[in-house]
């Protein structure tokens, strides 16, 4: 744990949100390690082949409603809107007065994603549609903490890999293993910084057990910063596979992928995506890694990232 964290709880309640999301599915077994009971809320329940442990409880939505109060602890790796609904929603018989310490939660530790910053301007109706949405329900979470005198802590986190639940690099990944090859913008020189979703979860444990208050917004980026290109091309080699990377002119690469939009092979795609690739989309973490001890590996993926982790 990080310098300065309470280490002294006893069995402490934690509901998880997003229990069998990326994040989730590492933070089960820190938690814990950290000496929490688990409350874990999956929509699909627990994975198939994920390890029974004694101290989580699997439930739904429905059924965490009836148990939620007797939690002090709030970790959100799912959508923000279900965080919402627990932290903001009646869970107390009696008011709490703003700035009283007898809010429903202790400690609130919700993640967003630095797309919030990054895509406030985009071209992509959809897109700036629901980076609204995501900066809006900042906001609450943030109003209902301050109400209830929860402390909280928003991480915004960069681009998340670490068990084929995501969409970028797992996405990526899928694309080798079927063409074995791939289409990039130029030279794709866009800095970015994956982060693997085990030391995510890692620091949202420091965050929920630090003592010494924080800020409320976050970032977390990987433990390397290089170019979109060199990003995939070591995708390749966690996939074995010689690194062949197309390099299409920005126009050309745009018309192709507003043709795939229209087809299954373009599902999920936009232009917007193919120009950000020569965008720096770089974010400071050093507050995480002085508060929280962070310190996020180097982006070296392998194989077993692309798949659900495997706990002994």
């Amino acid at each position: 744990m990080a310098p300065g964290t309470d280490q002294t709880l006893s069995a402490p309640i934690v509901l998880l949100l997003g229990a069998s999301s990326q994040i989730g599915v590492f933070a089960i077994p820190q938690l814990i390690l950290a000496g929490f009971h688990v409350l874990a809320v999956s929509r699909k329940g627990r994975p198939e082949n994920y390890p029974v442990f004694k101290q989580v409880d699997w439930l739904d939505e429905a059924d965490v409603i009836q148990t939620a109060h007797s939690c002090q602890y709030l970790l959100s790796a799912g959508p923000m809107e279900l965080a919402k609904k627990f932290l903001c929603g009646p869970r107390h018989p009696t008011p709490v007065t703003p700035g009283s310490t007898r809010g429903p939660f202790k400690t609130a530790i919700i993640f967003s994603s630095s797309s919030v910053e990054t895509k406030q301007k985009s071209g992509n109706p959809a897109e700036k549609a629901q980076i609204k949405n995501m900066l809006a329900l900042e906001s609450d979470l943030q109003n209902a903490a301050e109400n209830m005198g929860t402390k909280l802590v928003i991480f915004r986190p960069t681009l998340i890999y670490g068990c084929g639940l995501d969409t970028n690099i797992t996405r990526l990944a899928v694309w080798i293993r079927r063409f074995g090859v791939i289409p990039v913008n130029g030279k794709a020189a866009g800095l970015r910084q994956p982060v693997h979703a085990e030391d995510l979860a890692s620091v949202a444990v420091n965050a929920m057990l630090a003592k010494d208050p924080m800020p409320q917004v976050l970032s977390l980026a990987g433990g390397d910063t290089l170019s979109y290109s060199e990003m995939v091309s070591r995708i390749f080699t966690a996939m074995g596979k010689p690194s062949r990377l197309v390099r299409l002119p920005q126009w050309l690469f745009v018309l192709l992928v507003r043709f795939a939009a229209t087809t299954k092979i373009g599902e999920g795609t936009n232009t917007e995506m193919v120009k950000r690739q020569a965008v720096d989309l770089v974010f400071d973490d050093q507050q995480a890694r002085m508060l929280l001890d962070y310190n996020p590996r180097p982006f070296a993926p392998v194989s077993d990232d692309f798949c659900l982790p495997k706990f002994r």
